[in-house]
């Protein structure tokens, strides 16, 4: 991976602090950036693993997903092989889903899921342009749970339906 801006955005953020399931915050940078770097599906599903279930588990949020989710949003802005980009949208899909662990609730941080959905909102666009994309379901998905403008949704939606997805 260049140093562009998912690395920078992984520089920014003090991971050792953050909470994750197991324990495992030290790890996430790393995972990261083999996902988002990985050419093959097999090295960039390995990678969306350790992160699908460390800091989403199940639609259970740690708060490592913040930091998490604006280094997937800047991916967005990268050139990254399909495979790559495949697997960063449908874990921003999983994690607009989800809602706040046990745990972080016990932690003070019971609004993990309004956060980052709240977080997602900002690559809006980046967002809309994978509605004429393969990933077109997850993107989907994505816009409904963020997107309050529900008329904006349905008037871009029905301008990429019936075209091929292009990858």
């Amino acid at each position: 991976m260049s140093k562009g801006l998912c690395e920078a955005e992984i520089g920014r953020h003090r991971w050792a602090g953050l909470h994750t399931m197991g324990d495992r915050s030290e790890r996430v940078p790393d995972a990261l950036r083999r996902m988002v770097s990985g050419e093959i599906e097999e090295e960039v599903m390995d990678a969306y693993w350790d992160l699908e279930n460390t800091v989403v588990v199940q639609g259970q949020l740690f708060d490592s997903v913040l930091p998490a989710l604006s280094v997937l949003l800047a991916a967005l802005t990268e050139e990254i092989s399909v495979e790559a980009r495949d697997a960063v949208v449908e874990l921003i899909h999983q994690i607009v889903s989800g809602e706040s662990d046990e745990e972080e609730v016990e932690r003070g941080s019971p609004d993990l899921g309004p956060c980052c959905r709240e977080l997602a909102r900002e690559g809006l666009w980046l967002l809309y342009q994978e509605l004429g994309t393969r990933r077109r379901e997850n993107a989907e998905a994505i816009l409904e749970a963020i997107d309050p403008d529900k008329e904006r949704l349905a008037v871009l939606r029905s301008s990429v339906r019936g075209k091929s997805a292009p990858r």
